[in-house]
């Protein structure tokens, strides 16, 4: 019974490690064509980061069955956050304002956040379009919550 659960463990730590390489190699193929560079650069957690103009980084980490990207978008305003908050519900809803990633608040509730959970299914034209897509709703709801304010 000892070997079945060692099998079992070794096949999800070879799992995991052949979707590390998919994310690796994504992430090379992607700074490449971005002219990143050879690959992008590690936070101290060991996950990659895509810095944006203005201090924002996009982070991308592994996840066991994919990975997710992340993003700080900025403060949240002191006035009409309840607007703010109104919108981000309805653009959360079935993903239409948000290109299917989520806008979210950070623990402390000051800081509007924007994610996204992509499974490892995912081809090289499908994740350039999807972290595209990613860095524009960024950019959409940093103007958006500046103007709230």
């Amino acid at each position: 019974m000892q070997t079945n659960i060692f099998q079992k463990n070794s096949a999800c730590a070879m799992s995991a490690k052949m979707e590390t390489s998919m994310l690796n190699k994504l992430i090379h193929e992607f700074a490449k064509d971005q002219e990143l560079g050879d690959s992008l650069p590690l936070d101290s957690s060991g996950n990659y980061m895509i810095p944006l103009d203005e201090g924002l980084i996009i982070t991308i980490q592994a996840l066991p069955e994919g990975f997710t990207l992340f993003c700080f978008l900025g403060p949240c305003p002191k006035n009409n956050r309840e607007a703010l908050f109104s919108q981000a519900l309805l653009a959360n809803l079935f993903g239409q304002g948000t290109h299917d990633a989520v806008l979210g608040i950070s623990e402390d509730g000051n800081t509007l956040t924007l994610s996204r959970i992509i499974d490892y299914h995912v081809e090289y034209k499908e994740f350039k379009e999807i972290i595209e897509d990613f860095i524009n709703v960024v950019d959409f709801w940093r103007e958006e919550s500046s103007a709230t304010a």
